[in-house]
């Protein structure tokens, strides 16, 4: 698992940056967020609107890849599952050289999240993809998923929701970073893919005037995850660790009047440390633990209906290009199942390109699916 970083919390360095931030942009003077102070529960001001910057500051030396230039991190209004507006973190990387002209193409980087808890943030840290994206000659953004450390958040029961997210993160990127193209794609990971994939199907018609969406990629895609949790239940079929851990991740951001007195012992205690852990330390809490285990009976019916609704992945409708990837050796998916629905979706879809690489090395999968990502994403944006 990557290395993590606290959450931001604001703190603005002067009365002019406050007044500026309030009407959600950040002009003349630059507001710094402290990290340490937590801004998740913030109040929205009256006006705010999603994808309005909060604060920002430069990343530490430390934290700026060797591919990039140079980074922040900064947080920004965004609704959350309950339409009310949370603060979002994500932390925002320029390539190395001189812009080209109207600025650097944008990949939002929409990783699986890392845990619910404030102290388990994924917008820095290492990923290779994110340093083949720079290398390419792009700047990459990396958006919390969700509102982390928010009420009910991240979104791990709505892709929805997390696309929406995305997209406001994309917006505020645009105020922070000023040599930062109008073109933009998504590349998705995990539950990541799910709101890329919304995105290649809804996308176009959300975003403001002045954003070019040119599509999405789907990696590690989390086919079967609405079904798996929808119909979580003492018999549920057994499923890879990292799947059992999301699925205690979407129970701990659940209402608890309908959780609570469906979980087992050890379902409780799970979802108690989840509230806590990253999702390193909870894969290792999992373990050995099957779905069933964690409750007592099924989820209640309209709870299971809406779940099916929020976790769906489309087939089709596609309204920009969408690949869909998936290595045959992987940990976190059941890996029949996730080439089942990249062939449907190929055969629904002219917007749809699936990619599988023959090798049962998982690193050399991975290696060449970055490669993947790097080419379809060039070929999007350019």
């Amino acid at each position: 698992m990557n290395a993590r970083h606290p959450r931001l919390r604001t703190s603005l360095i002067a009365a002019t940056a406050v007044a500026t931030l309030i009407a959600g942009a950040v002009t003349g003077t630059r507001a710094f967020a402290d990290p340490e102070q937590p801004s998740t529960t913030a109040t929205a001001p009256t006006g705010q609107t999603p994808g309005a910057v909060y604060a920002n500051q430069p990343l530490p030396d430390g934290q700026v890849p060797s591919g990039a230039a140079s980074g922040d991190k900064f947080s920004f209004w965004t609704n959350g599952a309950d339409d009310a507006l949370h603060l979002s973190v994500a932390s925002l990387l320029t390539p190395k050289g001189k812009a080209p002209a109207g600025g650097w193409p944008l990949v939002v980087r929409a990783q699986s999240p890392n845990g619910v808890a404030a102290r388990c943030s994924a917008s820095t840290g290492t990923d290779r993809a994110v340093d083949d994206l720079l290398a390419n000659g792009t700047a990459v953004l990396r958006p919390e998923y969700g509102a982390i450390g928010a009420s009910g958040s991240p979104q791990y029961t709505d892709y929805r929701v997390t696309a929406r997210n995305l997209l406001d993160a994309v917006q505020a990127g645009r105020v922070v970073a000023e040599n930062i193209s109008s073109r933009w794609a998504v590349a998705g990971d995990g539950l990541g893919s799910g709101a890329a994939i919304a995105l290649a199907r809804r996308g176009a018609g959300w975003e403001p005037a002045g954003l070019d969406f040119r599509g999405a990629v789907a990696t590690a895609v989390p086919v079967g995850f609405d079904q798996t949790l929808a119909g979580l239940s003492p018999r549920s079929a057994s499923v890879p660790d990292q799947v059992v851990a999301d699925v205690v991740y979407a129970l701990a951001t659940l209402p608890t009047d309908q959780v609570t007195p469906i979980l087992s012992s050890t379902g409780s205690s799970l979802v108690t440390k989840a509230g806590s852990l990253c999702s390193g330390d909870l894969l290792r809490a999992v373990r050995g633990v099957s779905l069933g285990e964690l409750v007592t009976k099924p989820l209640p019916a309209s709870l299971a209906s809406s779940l099916r609704k929020s976790l769906d992945l489309p087939t089709r409708g596609f309204s920009r290009p969408l690949m869909l990837s998936q290595t045959l050796t992987d940990d976190s998916a059941v890996v029949t199942s996730a080439l089942r629905y990249l062939t449907d979706a190929q055969l629904a879809s002219n917007k749809v390109q699936m990619r599988t690489y023959l090798t049962a090395d998982p690193a050399d999968g991975q290696r060449q699916e970055r490669g993947a990502v790097v080419d379809f994403t060039d070929k999007l944006l350019r």
